[in-house]
This record gives structure tokens, sequence and C-alpha cells, in this order.
């Protein structure tokens, strides 16, 4: 980690997910080794600068009933390396006193509630056995284009003919935008099923954001040797 942050570019920000084992395997329990092993890495990054939003991904079964859960590990989470959250039960998607309660909790610590777009993914039948694998793995959740706090963190799974999510990815483009105007900070991540083709939708989100705020910078595409070499190089 430490040569990560020391070898990357500078504004660079590298946005760490919390483990299976905390965020599942032990219900949220910050008295592990695990979890003062990441807070220590996490401190690396930030001491260097390069810390973005942190990743918890919630288990499905992860219900309103387990809120005082999640409360007590974002009190014992330090307030100075920022929070994302991603939900994905149900009632959490209601518009009810949970959903209200859930934001409510998230707005009150300056945590986002991490966005998950899937419908471009499952509009239509899966063209081939990636789309078909990844329709069976990925949830098929209601979007709430809300932002709880100032990193709004978007999560948005194409197709692998980019085309196809074009209305969707129009969409988000132009609610990142909105939010850009608004002077907050949007972290977007886009997955294919095949995931070699992320950077072509990232180039297509990038394009549909311009036509919002046509002074972002271009994006430069890397080249595929420079993709395979990345991993490598950190």
């Amino acid at each position: 980690v430490q040569r990560w942050a020391r070898e990357s570019a500078h504004g660079f920000e590298f946005c760490m997910k919390v483990p299976r084992d905390i965020s599942h395997a032990s219900r949220l329990r910050i008295d592990t080794p695990v979890y003062d092993q990441l807070i220590e890495r996490l401190e690396i990054l930030h001491q260097a600068t390069r810390l973005g939003p942190t990743f918890l991904q919630m288990h499905a079964s992860f219900g309103p009933s387990r809120l005082r859960e999640l409360k007590a590990f974002i009190e014992a989470w330090p307030r100075h390396m920022p929070l994302a959250i991603e939900v994905r039960h149900e009632k959490f998607f209601t518009g009810g006193s949970e959903e209200q309660s859930m934001d409510a909790l998230l707005a009150e610590h300056s945590i986002d509630r991490v966005i998950f777009d899937s419908r471009a993914l499952f509009h239509a039948p899966p063209s081939d056995p990636l789309e078909e694998k990844s329709q069976g793995r990925k949830p098929r959740l209601p979007v709430r284009w809300k932002s709880t706090e100032k990193r709004p963190f978007i999560r948005f799974v194409g197709r692998n003919h980019i085309e196809q999510a074009e209305p969707w990815l129009s969409e988000a483009a132009t609610v990142v935008a909105h939010w850009i105007k608004e002077g907050k900070r949007p972290y977007v991540f886009m997955h294919c099923p095949n995931d070699t083709l992320a950077p072509q939708l990232c180039a297509r989100f990038h394009m549909n954001v311009r036509k919002h705020l046509p002074e972002i910078p271009s994006l430069p595409m890397p080249t595929r040797e420079t993709q395979l070499g990345l991993p490598l190089d950190l």
C-alpha cells in the first residue's frame, strides 16, 4: 500500500472495499485483526492524500432490524476517512420509514449512500454467456438518485454492446453533471459483464457528461498495453 501511494499519480485516489470478513462474516464487528489491518492501510493512503471513499457493501439480508449494528460501526469509523455504503435489502427501496431512517443515519454522519444502477443489464435477455452470468449475480434494485453527502458514489452496470446502455447512461450523466454544478464530487464506477469493455463504457459516460459540462477536459483513453500493465506497475 505504501508503494501504491508513492507511485500513483498526483490527484489519484484509491476507493478500497471493506472486506467481506467484516461486512458479511463478522456482522460489522470492529474488534478483529481484519478491521485493524484495514484501518492501518487506509491511514497510509490518507496520509499520502490518496484516499477516496471506502466502499462498504451490505448483504441483501441486512435489513432495517440491523440498523443498530450499522450505527455502531459508523460511529466507530474514523471521521477523517470518507465512507460510502451500499444496501440491498428491499425495504430500503420503498420510500417508507425504513429507507428514511437509513438515509437519515448516513446524512447525520456525512456518509454517502451508494447508488447501484443495473437497469441497462436487465433491460433485455442476455446476448452472451458473460451477460447471462452477470444477470445471475447482480442485484436488480430500484435506482435512488439520492446524495446524502458531498461525494455521491455510483456503480453502473452496462452491457457488452455498449450502445445498449445509452438511455440509462445518459440519465446518470445528467444527474452527475447536476451534482458537479452543485459543488459535489461524484465517484462513478463503470462495469460491464466483460470488464475489458469497461473503459469504452467510461468514455461514453464521460462524453455524456461533457454535453452538460463542456468545460470538462476530454478523457484520454489508455492503450490496451497500458491497461494490462497498470496492475504490475502499481
